[in-house]
């Protein structure tokens, strides 16, 4: 089967101040890698060629890839070449307008931030270390050089009322920010915040409230012109995530650094998470592959059919050779004719996608809907 070129990069920057509450990423305070990190970087790069050769979209995530000079992102995209859209991720705490304009000459064009909420009492439980007056003027800073600007939000925060997060988005809204990502909170084992709720120590709102939340933020952010494109992002038309884009829609991508995964045409990988691991493979000209995955056509399909549906305009099945499969499995299943029926999923003309409350409760709803199909 031939190999596709990559469609995007994206760059794991492990490196964290402090890290926070609710956090199971790979990330934390290394500063003994940190000096060798770039050039093992480069160096897996350099091992990939000719796999890659220029990448519409980089993404540089992590971890905080805003701990870090702009000197150690300007090889990276030197090495590259040419790029359309160049994402990285801030903590509002690392803002600095001489820093912003730095990233701007080397190429970056877009900056995801993450404020989380613009209240003291959310940010204390999150456990991030910045104050609601620093993620106002963060954002501030940002707009003030960059056009193309997001922020990440989270709702379903232990305390958190309906109408305290509607606040949060108001204040968003009055910036001239083009895209925001609403995250509801997910508490994974291992975290101190999973201890908390375990423990009782603080209480997660009922579902119906962060329903709520959610419901109403879809309704205040699109009579603002961002409109909903998957199921946790909105954007003023034109300013979706190019990057992000390419994972829903199954396209080949390609990532560098710790714990980094890439896909390409059936076959799937993952760095090692652990960043000696890492940094010594590269010194000896060795690949720091962990895991690797070859999906045979059908688990492609799947796939495919898991992470399109969730965008709002949902996957053409016709295209995937999967409707007259569907429309035969509305004949014979009361399940999959109930998801139609309460309004869950639509399906019309061969394309199939989530509606309303199915939104809310995706994944649940496209589990049922995969099952069905395969």
């Amino acid at each position: 089967m031939k190999r596709k070129q990559f469609k995007s990069l994206y760059v794991h920057v492990p490196f964290c101040r402090k890290k926070c509450k609710y956090c199971d990423f790979f990330s934390g305070n290394f500063p003994q890698f940190k000096p060798h990190y770039r050039r093992a970087l480069l160096r897996e790069l350099s091992l990939r060629s000719p796999e890659f050769s220029q990448f519409p979209t980089i993404y540089f995530g992590g971890g905080t890839p805003s701990t870090m000079e702009p000197n150690f992102f300007e090889p990276i995209l030197a090495k590259v070449g040419q790029f359309s859209e160049v994402t990285v991720e801030f903590n509002p705490e690392d803002v600095a307008k001489w820093k912003l304009r730095e990233l701007s000459l080397i190429g970056v064009n877009r900056i995801s931030l993450g404020v989380q909420s613009f209240s003291k009492e959310r940010l204390k439980v999150l456990g991030r270390v910045q104050t609601p007056q620093e993620n106002l003027k963060a954002v501030e800073t940002v707009c003030s050089i960059f056009r193309n600007v997001s922020i990440d939000l989270i709702y379903g925060i232990p305390g958190q009322t309906v109408e305290e997060f509607l606040k949060d988005l108001k204040t968003a809204v009055s910036f001239p920010i083009k895209h925001i990502s609403l995250y509801a909170l997910t508490v994974y084992e291992e975290t101190p915040l999973f201890r908390e709720v375990a423990s009782k120590r603080v209480e997660l709102p009922p579902e119906e409230t962060v329903f709520k939340m959610y419901s109403e933020a879809v309704s205040l952010l699109e009579s603002h012109g961002l409109k909903r494109y998957e199921i946790s992002n909105f954007a003023i038309p034109g300013f979706e995530s190019k990057h992000n884009l390419t994972y829903w829609k199954l396209e080949n991508y390609l990532g560098i650094g710790a714990s980094a995964a890439s896909f390409q045409t059936n076959r799937y990988w993952k760095n090692a998470g652990n960043l000696e691991r890492y940094v010594e493979s590269l010194e000896r000209d060795e690949l720091p592959v962990e895991e690797e995955e070859t999906y045979t056509e059908e688990e492609v399909l799947k796939l495919k059919l898991i992470m399109g549906l969730r965008l709002t305009e949902g996957v053409n099945l016709k295209d995937l050779k999967l409707a007259e499969k569907f429309e035969e499995a509305v004949e014979k299943s009361e399940r999959i004719k109930s998801i139609l029926e309460e309004g869950l999923a639509e399906y019309r003309n061969g394309q199939l996608k989530l509606k309303g409350r199915g939104f809310f409760v995706s994944n649940s709803v496209i589990s049922e809907l995969v099952e069905f199909l395969f």
